[in-house]
């Protein structure tokens, strides 16, 4: 089984439809999606719409719970909205009643077996959905990330791609397919081949200027949406 395990997609429809193409090209059969589907840009609907046609498995980031948050209380509403920008307004809006109930819904952290893998799947760290483990992290940080049994543990949240090959588990974070913020113009993913239990780190080129300008229009007082657009290439590695 080939599968695409994909972070942070954060509304980006372009950088999502490109990173698809290039995984049917590549054999794709699965999706693994690590959370924060909405949040930041504006294309909520149509990131769920394009993963629809795949089966997958999903949990949720902090961005689906903020949504839950915002739909309860126009004074967080506000407050998100100040600091992320207005992509939550346009969820709320946007989105079907059970698409929301869908997203929301979502577990915080899975334990899957594909193809003869067992993955633990987490948006943060397995021990809290909220905290960044950076590539830089120290060695008593990423011990703290292993689970017992899994052959991997896949991590998102930091919008940086890493790799730690110290396992079993291998340490897996693919980096982020809408926001990337170690380098602009790409969305990161990844791909794993159970049979050869090969894995590969992505990065696929997408056109970033409409969403920059769109990105300036709509929330011209946080001038880092667009910014961190503009700031590639894969690796492979033997799973043990």
């Amino acid at each position: 089984m080939r599968i695409a395990v994909l972070a942070d997609i954060h509304g980006n429809s372009e950088a999502l439809r490109t990173t698809l193409v290039e995984a049917r090209k590549s054999g794709v059969e699965h999706l693994v999606v690590l959370g924060d589907l909405i949040g930041y840009y504006y294309a909520a609907r149509s990131v769920l719409e394009q993963l629809r046609a795949w089966p997958l498995v999903a949990i949720r980031g902090n961005h689906e719970r903020m949504l839950a948050e915002a739909l309860k209380d126009d004074a967080a509403l506000r407050a998100y909205r100040e600091r992320y920008g207005s992509a939550l307004d346009l969820a709320g809006t946007t989105l079907e009643s059970q698409d929301v109930d869908w997203l929301i819904g979502l577990p915080d952290r899975s334990s899957v077996h594909l193809g003869g893998l067992a993955l633990e799947l987490c948006h943060g760290s397995p021990r809290n959905p909220d905290e960044y483990v950076y590539p830089d992290a120290n060695a008593a940080a990423l011990e703290a990330c292993e689970v017992a049994g899994a052959d991997l543990v896949l991590m998102g949240h930091t919008h940086y791609p890493m790799l730690v090959d110290g396992g079993p588990p291998l340490l897996l974070n693919p980096g982020s397919v809408g926001q990337a913020r170690d380098r602009g113009g790409f969305a990161c993913w990844s791909r794993i081949d159970t049979s050869t239990r090969t894995l590969v780190m992505e990065r696929t080129p997408y056109d970033t200027r409409p969403l920059i300008e769109e990105a300036r229009r709509r929330d011209p007082h946080l001038p880092y949406l667009a910014d961190v657009l503009e700031r590639g290439n894969p690796t492979a590695v033997r799973i043990s």
